[in-house]
């Protein structure tokens, strides 16, 4: 299928390759050429993986050293929910603050605000420090989050813009995943560990400041709520809540899985790296693929495997050599929904409108990822081990009848 015959393309995007997009709100020159386009797209993909290589060394970090206090498990979870909180609360009024300041020192204000809610994390330490702290900290990824993915989709055409969001999702699962690994080889008492979170932010801003006279543009137009953004792409924000749903479940509760059905401890564990090895490998071939081929069609594959995976988890479960296959191919397709959503986000939306949008993509992931883990753990309850399946195939089921049923 072409372009032109995709539904999920908006007319802008059928002939937007040969143009060059203007600047960001505020600043002095334009992308003029591809060389441009290309540094500005390797910029925030340097920066995106920088901020992912911090936040996946604080996360763990702040847990394990608030583990060592002898703090609640309940406590230490609450605490790390307060950046998805703030970006939650943060995100919808996000666009507002670009309109106002405009998106490069809103940028920029965002790493400075991370980096100095990271450093007063060792100032201080007492738990109920941390609780506001953190929320900063969510509030400065919030930011990020949202201007760094809305640059992306600014800085692309419909010929690679599939593409672009499967690198983003496998340069930003390299950074998270690094995070953890640093953490071993390093001594976590005292003020390094936060050094060298504070530094990886340092490092995101320095590829934004090289290219800020050569950036797309990221301003805000017409104001809408965020239901009326919903409305006007219901079908891709559903999928976006569906993803943080499905992969924040599969992140808490499968090697919980594991362990019930019988698995050691080591297997159990490894459950879930095969799955997050699958979600770091196939979105470069589904963003190509979103490329090729209609980006809607490719979405519902997606959903079809997140209910075909599951579906399959309780009769591979006791035999390896099927479990490992099935594990790696839904933990990619089930992140595909993510990066296919985040391509077909710019098809939807353009100049004034996509940092809003932007903004609403994120936020709804962020309320999937705090349903995710007690829904499919209130199901496991209920319906034993298998609740985590079920909870999985209902909802990526419902997904798909919505696809089917409405408009992009």
């Amino acid at each position: 299928m072409s372009h032109q015959d995709d539904p999920s393309l908006s007319p802008r995007d059928v002939a937007e390759a040969a143009l060059p997009h203007p600047v960001m709100h505020g600043e002095a020159a334009a992308i003029r050429t591809s060389a441009e386009r290309r540094r500005s797209l390797i910029a925030v993909l340097c920066s995106i993986f920088a901020a992912g290589l911090s936040f996946g060394t604080s996360i763990p970090l702040l847990s394990v050293l608030l583990e060592r206090r002898g703090t609640d498990s309940s406590l230490i979870g609450l605490n790390a929910s307060m950046a998805v909180l703030a970006t939650v609360l943060f995100a919808p009024l996000l666009p507002g603050v670009v309109r106002r300041f405009g998106a490069l020192p809103t940028l920029f204000g965002s790493i400075a605000v991370m980096i100095a809610a990271v450093l007063l994390l060792p100032v201080f330490p007492s738990l109920e420090a941390w609780f506001p702290l953190r929320f900063l900290l969510g509030i400065g990824m919030a930011a990020h989050w949202v201007l760094s993915e809305t640059w992306l989709n600014a800085a692309t055409t419909a010929r690679n813009r599939g593409l672009i969001a499967g690198l983003y999702a496998t340069v930003i699962s390299i950074g998270f995943a690094a995070g953890p690994a640093l953490l071993t080889v390093i001594d976590l008492d005292g003020f390094l560990p936060f050094l060298l979170i504070a530094g990886a932010m340092v490092l995101a801003g320095i590829p934004i400041f090289i290219v800020r006279h050569s950036i797309p543009r990221i301003e805000v137009g017409v104001e809408r709520s965020s239901w009326q953004v919903v409305k006007l792409a219901p079908v891709i924000m559903a999928a976006i809540l569906v993803a943080g749903i499905v992969d924040s479940a599969i992140m808490s509760l499968l090697p919980i899985y594991g362990l019930r059905a019988g698995l050691t401890e080591a297997a159990a564990v490894l459950m879930l790296t095969v799955a997050i090895t699958g979600s770091a490998t196939l979105q470069l071939p589904l963003g190509w693929a979103a490329d090729r081929i209609s980006r809607r069609s490719l979405l519902m594959a997606c959903a079809t495997a997140g209910v075909l995976g599951p579906a399959l988890l309780p009769h591979v479960v006791g035999s390896p050599l099927l479990l490992w296959p099935v594990l790696f191919v839904w933990g990619g397709t089930v992140v595909g929904l993510y990066t296919i959503s985040l391509a077909m986000l710019g098809d939807r939306f353009e100049g004034g409108e996509l940092a809003r949008a932007n903004a609403v993509f994120i936020m709804l992931y962020c309320v999937g990822s705090i349903l995710g883990p007690p829904l499919s753990g209130g199901a496991m309850d209920l319906f034993g081990n298998d609740g985590l399946v079920v909870v999985q195939i209902v909802v990526c089921t419902a997904f798909f009848l919505l696809a089917v049923s409405r408009r992009f």
